[in-house]
């Protein structure tokens, strides 16, 4: 019996630990692309719930009175424009909190450095699942986006000024 140690005995090797190691490697890096989407997903409804709060803060565009409903618009134009699926635009749940006493229900009546929050909810379902870039079914456990900014409301104090000269 003769025992060979040439290349010839080592032909399969590669192939052998190729078939090993790729299912592995392929898990890991569809696990990486699925991670990585989502933080890219959660810093897009950061910044959608920032451009709300943004305006909410202002109290006033070109002397309209902002509105509950010019805040969630605003949030969910962000989203759009920034390429997040219909599904998960229309599916969102956008609120505006005052936090401040006594409490309001339009920004544009808000006090300058009230407080309030806007939320944004992505819930569980079609609207997350549309966020979704894999067909793996979950390699992560997150199964809503929930984000949450707090801000300081910048209106003027209201001046009344006379028109007509004191004396």
């Amino acid at each position: 019996m003769k025992r060979s140690n040439g290349p010839k005995s080592r032909r399969g090797v590669v192939a052998v630990e190729a078939a090993l190691t790729l299912p592995l490697l392929l898990v890991f890096m569809l696990g990486l692309w699925e991670v990585g989407r989502m933080i890219q997903v959660n810093q897009t409804l950061v910044n959608a719930a920032r451009e709300g709060a943004r305006l909410a803060a202002g109290g006033y565009v070109n002397t309209t009175p902002v509105t509950n409903a010019m805040v969630r618009q605003a949030v969910r134009d962000y989203m759009t424009s920034a390429g997040l699926p219909a599904a998960a635009v229309s599916g969102a749940t956008i609120s505006l909190v005052c936090q401040a006493t006594p409490s309001w229900t339009d920004p544009a009546n808000a006090l300058p450095l009230d407080r309030f929050q806007v939320n944004l909810v992505i819930p569980q379902g079609a609207a997350f699942n549309s966020l979704r870039w894999n067909l793996l079914t979950r390699l992560t456990s997150i199964q809503q986006f929930s984000v949450t900014v707090n801000w300081m409301s910048l209106n003027s104090s209201q001046i009344v000024v006379p028109t007509q000269l004191p004396f």
